[in-house]
């Protein structure tokens, strides 16, 4: 028998995009803590590695890290994507979810096991100078995936302060642990590496264990979980290789100390995006738990809500990019330089909010099959964009991939949702909100950096952080 679900205050409310709107916005604060957790470890840890290592050796720091993300998302098999759902629509409920992730756990650990036996010819190939440093972020990328799978169930159960506390466990335990690595001997990447696959399977060990009692499998469950899960993992690997992509291009394009000083561009151009994915937390639960013919309202109220935050969150990072720039890096990796692809990878985070009002549907339709063509291609169009960009305007220029890719992605899985879901939206309740994002990015990305300027941007991302405090205020009180 199902375990029952807690119930969701927005339902109860009347399900009207109002009242969802204030729910997913104040609920998914909360899980902002958790999701906002690897970034803010970035922003403490990437000052100091970056000193520790230069920036030939950071580089592979840097390629290491992409391949931690996308190892999670191939090793975990899609199954993310689809506890959450399971949890909610499927007949086995929470039981069913809770049993997911232990098989989860068991398919991570044998994949990437068998990619590490590959890290003696693969490491060359992309641009990691040790074998022993793919080998531990692979063991990261297992240790994420069992995270993430936890964090699935937990958003089931509407849980926020385990998830944010497993969250803090891992993406903060990591880096520090790194840290004293490279204090405590040669600073090199695998020993920065070594850290970080400690702490993910530390945060792992600890997840399983919220799960491991009581777990009853349901017949059938795993097989639904992966038609749903499997179709996500190119969608999935292509959402991070969005951002992640630009630091292979300029890699490519430049050399490994131009990627890593890309890399830091990227970090700060998709924190926007983080905000996003904690705010969706909340969003894609009350979405699946809205009954059909409320949905499309609720989703017009959110997505606005959510696009506008985000728009201002995205301004944000673009106007102050010199200065937190200049906070990552030292003066050697010449961090001005690299502000105008903060503004381009920003620009994509505000489509990415329209990209998810749609994918919502697509997953409550448990027709996923198309996200496996529809995001790669997307990818494959942004890849191609920032090679162009790159080699006709420099390293910096490699930065519209993103938006490329988000554009892309925007419109191919708005017309993927009008195949497999019921649910109509206007989608034009958006304009308004991502044109304001757009402005405020290209303004980031134009202005010029040195100077009396930087007062100047200083002033801008402070009107644009009031403007989303009472943004704020206004949605949570009305």
């Amino acid at each position: 028998m199902a375990e029952p679900l807690p119930s969701d205050p927005a339902l109860t409310a009347g399900s009207t995009g109002s009242t969802a709107s204030k729910a997913v916005l104040g609920r998914g604060l909360l899980y902002t803590m958790g999701t906002a957790a690897p970034v803010l470890s970035n922003a403490v840890v990437t000052p100091f590695v970056t000193r520790q290592l230069g920036s030939t050796e950071y580089g592979s720091v840097a390629t290491g890290l992409v391949v931690v993300q996308v190892g999670m998302i191939v090793a975990g098999l899609g199954l993310a994507a689809a506890i959450t759902r399971h949890g909610i629509l499927e007949s086995s409920g929470v039981s069913g979810a809770r049993s997911l992730v232990l098989r989860g756990a068991a398919a991570a650990v044998l994949l990437t096991a068998l990619g590490a036996l590959t890290a003696g010819w693969s490491a060359g190939w992309l641009g990691i100078r040790e074998p022993i440093a793919l080998v531990l972020a692979l063991a990261s990328a297992a240790g994420f995936s069992m995270v993430v799978n936890v964090q699935s169930y937990l958003r089931v159960l509407d849980r926020p302060l385990p998830f944010v506390l497993l969250s803090l466990g891992s993406a903060l335990g990591g880096p520090l642990l790194g840290m004293v690595l490279l204090l405590t001997g040669e600073p090199t990447a695998a020993r920065y590496l070594g850290g970080l696959a400690i702490g993910y399977l530390a945060a792992a060990l600890c997840g399983l264990a919220m799960v491991v009692r009581g777990v009853e499998h349901h017949r059938g469950d795993t097989r639904r979980a992966l038609r749903v899960g499997v179709p996500t993992v190119p969608h999935q690997v292509a959402i991070f290789l969005a951002s992640g992509i630009l630091v292979l291009v300029a890699g490519w394009l430049f050399g490994s100390a131009e990627a890593g000083r890309l890399q830091l561009a990227v970090l700060i151009g998709s924190a926007p995006g983080v905000l996003t994915s904690s705010l969706n937390n909340a969003w894609a639960p009350i979405v699946y738990r809205t009954p059909e013919h409320d949905r499309a309202e609720v989703l017009e109220h959110t997505g606005r809500d959510i696009a506008v935050l985000t728009a201002l969150a995205a301004g944000f990072v673009a106007a102050a990019a010199p200065v937190l720039l200049r906070i990552v890096a030292p003066a050697s990796y010449s961090p001005g330089e690299m502000t105008p692809a903060v503004g381009l990878v920003a620009a994509g985070t505000v489509l990415s909010v329209l990209y998810l009002c749609n994918v919502h549907l697509v997953f409550a339709s448990g027709r996923s099959e198309g996200l496996a063509l529809v995001t790669p291609l997307s990818l494959v169009l942004g890849t191609a964009g920032a090679w162009l960009a790159g080699h006709f305007f420099g390293v910096a220029a490699v930065g519209v991939g993103m938006t490329i890719t988000y554009a892309a992605m925007a419109v191919g899985v708005a017309r993927l949702a009008r195949r497999v879901s019921p649910t109509r939206w206007h989608e034009r309740a958006l304009v308004p909100a991502l044109g304001l994002g757009f402005a405020l990015c290209a303004l980031g990305a134009a202005l010029p950096v040195e100077g009396s300027w930087t007062v100047v941007r200083i002033a801008v991302a402070a009107v644009v952080f009031l403007a989303s405090l009472a943004m704020l205020r206004r949605v949570l009180t009305r």
